[in-house]
């Protein structure tokens, strides 16, 4: 593979993973682009604390990329790891979350007010509320900035603030297909299918609406797709994988919000006995662990 090039796969998806290459033109102009977004340099972040796995487009950024444009040191650590050592000599850091290691660091709190402040970056993924109550803890000692993007477009928009619209990122340029209300992304920063042309734009499955100041507000997506901790989970998958083990059960997955993980879901087995409730129940605990439900019950 050519050395310029950066190949991400989507993350953790219940479906085949499918890979997209990347130019190190673009890895590094997002990598400013989130730098100025974040406001690293005014801010005086003297280092990057980040809970996303290297090995997709995410935690690349903001534990590769960023740290080198901003020439500061990044710790890569765990959502079970004690967090007191990835602080140590910090004064000012940007911690780059997923939802689940918002819980993690509220567990931390003693740690985290020592900083002088702490940009808390969030992305991939829906914001889960209890991020309100880890900025109401640290005061005004913490800023959020949380990041709306996919693997195959980078990011797209940013906010501040949990209940504020999004701004589209300064790069790209937002439009809705017909019909469908899907987001179409223009944006320089593209990535493309291995062997396949360049390209400037991608529809999403997300769909939102816009205001006439250019900012959107995310409705949903048209299809029956989660971002478990950015993971991507098809609930239609999950419920063929559970009719192979449970063949005649009649499970349906429903979306819900959860306050760890920003979004989850629950399965409802229909016109189903005990028996048909515990097998279930059990086909369940054999799916990977992010894939797992977070209550199975009687419709």
């Amino acid at each position: 593979m050519d050395s310029r090039i950066h190949a991400f796969a989507t993350s953790g998806t219940t479906g085949t993973p499918v890979v997209w290459h990347r130019t190190a033109d673009q890895i590094g102009a997002e990598a400013a682009l989130l730098a100025a977004l974040c406001g690293a340099s005014e801010a005086g972040v003297d280092g990057v604390v980040s809970f996303a796995p290297p090995r997709h487009l995410y935690g690349h950024l903001m534990g590769i990329a960023m740290p080198t444009t901003l020439n500061v040191p990044c710790r890569l650590v765990s959502l079970t790891a004690p967090l007191r050592w990835a602080f140590d000599a910090l004064h000012r850091p940007l911690v780059a979350a997923l939802p689940a290691a918002i819980a993690t660091l509220q567990h931390n709190l003693g740690v985290l007010r020592g900083l002088d402040e702490l940009v808390l970056v969030h992305g991939s993924a829906v914001l889960p509320p209890a991020a309100r109550t880890l900025l109401d803890d640290l005061g005004g000692r913490a800023r959020l900035v949380d990041l709306f993007g996919s693997t195959e477009t980078g990011l797209v928009g940013y906010r501040r603030s949990e209940d504020a619209p999004w701004t589209p990122a300064p790069d790209v340029t937002l439009t809705a297909e017909p019909g469908s209300g899907r987001l179409i992304v223009h944006s320089p920063r593209i990535a493309a299918r291995p062997g396949g042309p360049d390209r400037t734009s991608a529809v999403l499955e997300d769909v939102v609406s816009f205001a006439p100041d250019g900012t959107f507000r995310w409705l949903g997506r048209s299809s029956r797709l989660l971002k478990v901790n950015g993971r991507r989970l098809y609930l239609d998958q999950v419920e063929a994988a559970l009719r192979c083990q449970v063949p005649g059960a009649i499970a349906r997955c429903q979306p819900a919000a959860d306050p760890r993980r920003g979004e989850w879901f629950d399965v409802h087995v229909s016109a189903a006995g005990p028996a048909d409730l515990a097998d279930i129940e059990r086909a369940c605990r054999t799916l990977p662990a992010w894939q797992r439900p977070r209550t199975v019950r009687a419709a």
